[in-house]
């Protein structure tokens, strides 16, 4: 009797979080922006996935001979940069980079960040040790922190990756955190304590469920910030290196190249844009459709 109520409340919670993101869903295509959002990041990454079909040209091969071409040349639609490689196929490749670094080092934010957030929420003891942590890791301003852990391992995509994923992990370990003591607190936690459930059943099998929200906005929100810190950090060289088409790296070679062939660093500057842009509004509209009880767009 006591294994079927535990079987028919756990497929109860199942279908409550089924029917909670289907509602989620639902709210989420009535913000028209954050669906613009939705499409323009979906293009990006079918464009990172496919860029070895879509690209016409080696992203690194130089061609000397073609380097004068301008912006819009039927054989390059971008132009070329400065050592005559096609621009265009660089900014695909580049979206490759930026999305590997930007969900690579976001898993590692998550792994840790997770993991400390509910560790510190729930157990209570542990609390004030991983948090003072944490506020030593907020001391260090924005992008200074990356800079010194890149700067300590040498500059290269896996340090970058590493350096990134340190520096999101405070943040997310206090959302965790927060959203861990409420959750704990409620009745259906404390029946399924007074059934016998260990911590580790509690934690990951009806806390993390219900705490995952907070995460989801936070990873998409963070996205668009993680790729701008990779732009910036492999602008200042810290990140890949040369040849590999980084979008970052290519704005700081056609720096110097602004006013006579402009193209060369505003087009990876617009992909940027673009790419963060729908990382935010697409952000914000999931903060808003997965809690109910703020107004919805068009509701």
């Amino acid at each position: 009797m006591f294994i079927s109520t535990t079987m028919l409340q756990s497929a109860a919670a199942v279908h409550g979080r089924r029917k909670q993101w289907l509602d989620t869903w639902r709210r989420l295509k009535r913000n028209h922006l954050a669906l613009t959002g939705l499409v323009i990041f979906a293009l990006i990454m079918i464009s990172a996935l496919f860029a070895p079909l879509i690209a016409v040209h080696d992203p690194v091969k130089m061609d000397l001979t073609g380097r004068e071409l301008k912006f819009g040349s039927p054989e390059h639609i971008m132009g070329t940069d400065e050592k005559g490689r096609d621009i265009f196929s660089r900014i695909l490749y580049g979206s490759r980079i930026s999305l590997l670094v930007g969900f690579s080092s976001l898993g590692l934010a998550v792994i840790f960040g997770v993991t400390l957030g509910l560790t510190a929420g729930y157990y209570r003891g542990l609390d004030g040790p991983i948090m003072r942590l944490m506020d030593l890791m907020f001391a260090f301003p924005s992008i200074l922190l990356p800079l010194l852990i890149v700067a300590i391992l040498g500059p290269s995509l896996m340090n970058m990756i590493i350096a990134i994923g340190i520096f999101s992990i405070p943040a997310l370990a206090r959302i965790v955190r927060g959203s861990v003591l409420s959750v704990k607190e409620m009745d259906y936690i404390t029946a399924v304590r007074s059934m016998g459930a260990g911590d580790f059943r509690i934690i990951f099998g009806h806390i993390l469920p219900n705490v995952l929200a907070p995460i989801i906005v936070y990873c998409t929100l963070r996205l668009g910030r993680v790729i701008i810190s990779t732009a910036a950090l492999s602008y200042l060289g810290l990140g890949a290196q040369p040849p590999t088409p980084e979008w970052g790296a290519m704005i700081a070679s056609g720096k110097n190249y602004i006013f006579t062939s402009p193209h060369i660093a505003i087009a990876p500057g617009i992909a940027i844009i673009l790419t963060v842009f729908s990382c935010n509004v697409l952000g914000d509209g999931l903060r808003d459709a997965l809690d109910p009880n703020l107004k919805q767009p068009g509701g």
